[in-house]
């Protein structure tokens, strides 16, 4: 098993994930590759949870895809520098004065999933990845049918998982079980 610190390979904990990082391409708000490895690392014990959330998923017939878990504190600062929106992008911290962390992509506490079905094709969630319109937002009105009932079954699942929803992204969701680790600039390809 690949580990580093507390992040280890996802895939080695369980294989039945699809990772698609995201900003390990130019497919995303940035245009271009924010971080240059392509294995999923994630915080051990939010893996585990992972894996629970991906089980509930599998059992009502669903696969679970990541699109981000660990990220490096350059990418955050890359990040906020074209975005500096606290709604939709952490402010990166100043590694040599921080004393506090918290749960973060930066430790590989958080994920960003979605639901796809069992040969791997989208299905109806309430927005794109990385929306930065109300659409985002669970709760927005404009969501309805398929696409509410995915998201919100998303939700469920990764609540009971043990993960709190981030509001604002309804593919975001914070491990607050765990102790917060240190931020790491780590590469681990």
């Amino acid at each position: 098993m690949k580990k580093q610190g507390n992040l280890v390979r996802l895939l080695d904990l369980d294989q039945d994930f699809i990772i698609e990082l995201i900003y390990a391409t130019p497919n995303n708000f940035t245009g271009s590759v924010v971080y240059n490895f392509t294995d999923c690392y994630i915080d051990i014990e939010t893996g585990k949870r992972l894996v629970k959330a991906k089980d509930m998923a599998r059992e009502a017939g669903f696969r679970m895809k990541v699109w981000d878990a660990f990220r490096p504190t350059s990418a955050q600062q890359k990040f906020w520098d074209l975005l500096p929106d606290n709604n939709f992008v952490a402010y990166p911290p100043d590694m040599d004065t921080i004393k506090e962390f918290k749960n973060s992509h930066m430790n590989g506490q958080c994920v960003d999933v979605t639901l796809v079905d069992l040969n791997g094709n989208y299905v109806p969630m309430p927005s794109d990845f990385d929306d930065f319109t109300k659409k985002a937002r669970l709760d927005c009105i404009e969501t309805t049918g398929e696409a509410r009932k995915n998201g919100e079954f998303l939700r469920d699942i990764m609540v009971k998982a043990g993960f709190t929803p981030y509001e604002n992204e309804w593919w975001h969701f914070y491990d607050k079980n765990v102790t917060p680790a240190r931020y790491t600039e780590a590469i681990l390809d």
